[in-house]
């Protein structure tokens, strides 16, 4: 987490993110992550007192039902100060392992268990709901449900974002070969081990579209650059295999600048609803050529930014 928390201003749409980012990570059972971003937020300045009170009560309930799970993100004072980048490293490490021991352990004992999982990916679930089967079938013998979740894949209609954790999971239990999607309109064939895993294994000028946007806004808010980071960790994942993935691949350096440019407006947008488009374009120099680039680019990201929250499906 940022050192200079101290310094921001969470504004209520900055708070409805982070609070709905905190209900995902609690659903999901991702407890170290959840306790880091509360200590965060608890040095962060707020007009709402309640808010603060929920956030230490919640903290604090975390750290006395699950202690080892929250191990890493001890406090100093008060509990609130937030683990080092090699805390965080350690605990994301541990907390998959746990994740993974647990889901073995019911498979050992329930021989339903993948079953249940892969019927919870039934066109009537929920999407977030799918989300959570999927984290879990990632530690499953490929086997017992690859076949399965290859079809689930290319026959079922999904949430862009539920659809790429699929592919995910396929690439991570150890599928090969090809798929056939559907996807935003699209028919494509995607080659299961091209999909990233990690943010890190996308191409080193996609993830610098952000860290370019994080570091333009981090002087005035630096607390939003964590939405930054995920509204376009997601926004790779809802086009990934699509043409407009494949014209994010072949971009120039004016192209990146134009969706730098874009991402900055949509962030700004979803929070201060409001933005300042010719500011945007001398901030990372376009020019007014580019004008009909930068508004396709624009309207794909708030398209993005409207239907990406697989808990709205």
């Amino acid at each position: 987490m940022s050192s200079n928390s101290d310094n921001v201003i969470l504004f209520p749409k900055t708070i409805e993110y982070y609070q709905s980012e905190l209900t995902r990570l609690l659903e999901g059972e991702c407890y170290a992550e959840a306790a880091g971003m509360l200590r965060f937020l608890l040095h962060c300045q707020s007009d709402d007192p309640e808010y603060k009170e929920e956030w230490q009560s919640l903290l604090g309930w975390l750290v006395e039902s699950f202690p080892e799970s929250v191990r890493g993100h001890g406090s100093k004072e008060n509990g609130v100060t937030g683990p080092s980048p090699d805390d965080e490293t350690e605990d994301e490490v541990d907390e998959a392992g746990m994740l993974k021991r647990h889901v073995r352990a019911k498979a050992a004992n329930d021989s339903k268990f993948a079953d249940k999982l892969l019927d919870m990916l039934a066109p009537h679930a929920t999407a977030e709901k799918q989300m959570m089967a999927l984290e879990q079938l990632a530690h499953l013998d490929r086997r017992i449900v690859g076949d399965r979740l290859r079809r689930w894949l290319s026959e079922s209609r999904l949430h862009p974002l539920v659809q790429f954790r699929g592919l995910q999971v396929l690439r991570t239990i150890g599928e090969t070969g090809t798929i056939e999607i559907r996807k935003l309109g699209q028919t494509m064939m995607l080659t299961i081990s091209d999909t990233p895993v990690r943010y890190e294994q996308y191409p080193d000028h996609l993830r610098a579209i952000g860290e370019r946007v994080k570091s333009t806004m981090e002087s005035k808010q630096p607390g939003l650059t964590e939405l930054i980071e995920a509204t376009w960790k997601d926004f790779l994942a809802f086009v990934y295999g699509t043409a407009v993935y494949d014209e994010l691949l072949a971009l120039d350096e004016t192209g990146k600048s134009v969706w730098a440019a874009a991402l900055h407006h949509t962030v700004e947008e979803m929070l201060f609803e409001r933005a300042d488009e010719q500011k945007l374009g001398e901030i990372y120099g376009l020019p007014e050529s580019v004008s009909k680039s930068l508004n396709k680019a624009q309207q794909v990201i708030k398209l993005f930014a409207t239907v990406s929250s697989p808990a709205e499906s």
